[in-house]
């Protein structure tokens, strides 16, 4: 019944099914329902605890239908069929208490309900808009930097990627999935890595490319927060130094480059414009990288 909302607090539009985000959720579904108990809405839904099996890294203005796309498109990718298990994905909007977020405000992000929770989780799904909005989010990229950071071996959180186009939602998986995995180990026959090239070759290719050029030193806090405290804060986690210069952040700006161009690689390979995406030059950029394995014996060969 989101036609009954009223309008859009930002655009001041009236909301639809189409374009309900969960700034309008939250508004108008949210709030009003957890009020009297003062609780989060998971709470006030679930009649048991919910530990996380991922973590939703995301922006509170992209439709909600395109996110529930993404995380549908997601759950079929990574949940062995016939598993038991209901996953569960960690949305701030639902888990955190929104009548009490002054309780969340600490000045260690590692102390915040949102890494508590990424600790419990498999991976990271990060949820890109066409303009990979998130990207431009304080936070955003915290959650994206405490995925790549988070170890080595069975230890280290995955980081999946999703978005949407006309044709539906599109999932970079970081690896193989266990389906994938399954196949990968049979002899002969289609490889997993095979499947997954094939796959992601429908993620589109200018959200990949948004990434390259990450600006860390001009990300917001939020929609309407334009206070410094909670972006030095971050980047000073982040780089692990005082920052006095915001601008002093080109590690990890390479870093995050670095990320998207080793997820387009192989697709700007099979599509012949590699050199164009400047996947190449944001590798060579991100000098944090150890290593880089490709592995291209399975790509179609060009003749001529």
């Amino acid at each position: 019944k989101c036609h009954e909302w009223g309008l859009d607090r930002h655009t001041k539009k009236a909301i639809s099914a189409t374009t309900a985000n969960l700034y309008d959720v939250n508004t108008w579904l949210i709030m009003p329902s957890t009020f009297v108990e003062n609780c989060a809405f998971v709470e006030f839904m679930a009649v048991e605890e919910q530990p996380p099996h991922w973590f939703c890294c995301h922006w509170w203005g992209e439709p909600i239908k395109n996110f529930i796309l993404c995380i549908e498109a997601h759950l079929h990718l990574r949940q062995m069929p016939g598993s038991e298990i209901e996953w569960v994905y960690w949305v701030d909007a639902f888990a955190n208490r929104q009548h009490s977020l002054d309780e969340e405000l600490v000045k260690d992000p590692a102390q915040r309900s949102f890494f508590k929770a990424m600790q419990l989780a498999i991976g990271v799904l990060l949820i890109l808009d066409r303009n990979a909005t998130p990207l431009t989010r304080i936070w955003c990229i915290y959650e994206v930097y405490v995925a790549l950071t988070s170890g080595s071996g069975s230890s280290r959180l995955l980081l999946d990627m999703a978005t949407t186009t006309d044709l539906g939602a599109h999932v970079l998986t970081d690896g193989l999935t266990d389906p994938e995995q399954k196949i990968e180990r049979r002899p002969g026959g289609v490889d997993g890595l095979r499947l997954k090239l094939h796959r992601e070759m429908a993620f589109p290719s200018e959200v990949l490319h948004k990434g390259l050029e990450p600006s860390l030193h001009t990300v917001q806090v939020s929609m309407n927060d334009d206070d410094d405290d909670d972006r030095v804060r971050i980047l000073n986690k982040i780089t692990g130094r005082c920052m006095d210069d915001l601008a002093s952040t080109p590690e990890m700006n390479s870093r995050l480059a670095g990320m998207f161009a080793e997820s387009g690689l192989s697709k700007a390979v099979m599509e012949g414009n590699l050199r164009e995406k400047g996947f190449i030059q944001a590798l060579r950029e991100d000098q944090q990288r150890a290593s880089l394995i490709l592995d291209w014996t399975f790509l179609p060969s060009r003749d001529g």
